[in-house]
């Protein structure tokens, strides 16, 4: 989990606010040091609060925990932690955050301002994620699959009783919908086809690289995915200044 907020953290960093007084007739998107800035610093700071915190937040404590419990689509994902599948998760997701600042800079060549626009707009749409999904987390705090094991002896630290929903999952959609809806709403989503099918299969190929490494079940990876999703497409709606 602390990877995937690293992940989180890095775009917030490349998308720095821009200065005050810069051009902006043709920017299609509205992104201002006061409120924005405050919104990505406090939705990071709160997606790292159970984190860091993560003892004085609920957390599943059952050890082993009783299969039965589960959905069918999950059972079959109980199993040991799967070391390969586990480390490719990450690659992607590092790949996907690469991408995404180089297709931003490809679709904004020579429009310096306006790149810095649609980077903290999918800041933004990536740290509010970050925030909903640890929040979840805690509310719904699932074992992880390899705690239903029957020779498990429960969790080692609190981020292994939350499972629900896949943050590394709900982060990747999240980034590629941005991108996917700062290019829809600039007309471009047509000419950079490519580049969105890329961004989404590489988001799918971490999704399924969880579930294969038994860090979570198929459905944490589902619910990650849509509420990645939504808020990385609507966030984008909410600046656009130009239709």
């Amino acid at each position: 989990m602390r990877r995937a907020l690293t992940f989180a953290l890095a775009l917030v960093s490349a998308a720095a606010v821009p200065a005050a007084g810069q051009q902006r007739a043709a920017l299609r998107f509205d992104v201002r040091p006061w409120p924005d800035a405050a919104l990505i610093g406090a939705a990071a700071a709160a997606a790292l609060v159970p984190v860091v915190w993560g003892s004085a937040f609920p957390s599943a404590t059952c050890a082993p925990c009783n299969p039965s419990h589960l959905w069918g689509l999950d059972r079959s994902t109980v199993g040991p932690v799967r070391t390969a599948p586990d480390v490719l998760s990450d690659a992607t997701l590092g790949a996907e955050a690469a991408l995404g600042v180089l297709f931003l800079a490809s679709s904004r060549r020579g429009e310096g301002a306006a790149f810095w626009e649609d980077a903290a707009v999918v800041a933004q749409a990536v740290t509010l994620t970050s925030a909903a999904t640890e929040w979840t987390k805690v509310l719904f705090h699932r074992p992880r699959p390899f705690l239903y094991l029957p020779t498990s002896t429960g969790a080692a630290s609190a981020d292994d009783g939350r499972s629900f929903p896949s943050s590394h999952t709900s982060l990747a959609f999240a980034a590629a919908a941005a991108y996917a809806s700062i290019l829809h709403r600039r007309g471009l989503a047509g000419r950079d086809k490519l580049q969105i099918g890329a961004l989404f299969a590489a988001a799918t190929a971490t999704g399924i690289l969880r579930v294969v490494a038994h860090r979570h079940f198929p459905t944490d990876v589902a619910a990650g995915a849509a509420l990645g999703f939504a808020i990385g497409w609507t966030i984008p709606a909410v600046h656009a200044t130009l239709p």
